[in-house]
């Protein structure tokens, strides 16, 4: 996958503070890719689809933990209390945001929800997800 790091480097205790603002553990994985980009702009087109699903999740953009003027503090401004309940939102597909469950039943898999209260299980983990995504071919 093509893509250039969406903002300046972290180190460790950003991803502590952002767990300590919101009284959760992110998923290792997720924790690996940010210290090592901070979010996601894909230089190319990239969708996602479930095996199961007829459309396609048009991927857009993963948020930076910090800098830049819409960052995941800021996206996530109400908490992990609104909607969805116990879910971080972290980056964004075409009409709809992505966001990464912290719930004991399903922790770490990664959401699409809608302003309409829609909401969809895309993948397992956050690995599942970066895999899963395609480059969009014309």
């Amino acid at each position: 996958m093509k893509f250039k790091p969406k903002g300046e480097d972290l180190i460790i205790v950003d991803l502590k503070k952002v767990e300590d603002l919101y009284n959760i553990k992110l998923p290792l994985s997720y924790n690996e890719f940010m210290l090592k980009y901070n979010g996601m702009n894909p230089s190319k087109e990239y969708f996602f689809k479930p095996d199961i699903w007829e459309e396609k999740f048009y991927f857009e953009y993963l948020l930076s933990i910090k800098y830049g003027r819409y960052n995941l503090e800021r996206a996530n401004i109400r908490g992990i209390k609104s909607f969805p309940e116990n879910h971080l939102t972290i980056g964004h597909v075409e009409g709809g945001t992505i966001s990464l469950s912290l719930k004991k039943q399903d922790y770490g898999s990664i959401h699409v929800f809608y302003s309409d209260g829609e909401m969809y299980k895309l993948a397992d983990s956050f690995t599942e997800f970066l895999d899963g995504l395609e480059e969009l071919e014309y």
